[in-house]
């Protein structure tokens, strides 16, 4: 399956991958990580049940915060 990652193509052997197993994967564990999926926000309590489609955008967006 191929997708769009944070702008660049990501390529993977499974046909399925959920939210969560790309942050798994990846080894995200910042708790304020934001994620998008074809530019709508995913709530993190459906990280795991949300799955990663063929020629889908995934963000994963890290706020800034300070003043």
């Amino acid at each position: 399956m191929q997708f769009l990652f944070n702008g660049f193509p990501e390529k993977v052997e499974e046909s399925s991958l959920t939210i969560q197993q790309l942050l798994d994967r990846t080894h995200e564990d910042d708790p304020a990580v934001i994620v998008e999926l074809n530019g709508r926000y995913v709530h993190r309590k459906d990280f795991a049940m949300t799955m990663i489609a063929e020629g889908d955008r995934v963000e994963f967006i890290h706020p800034s915060f300070g003043g």
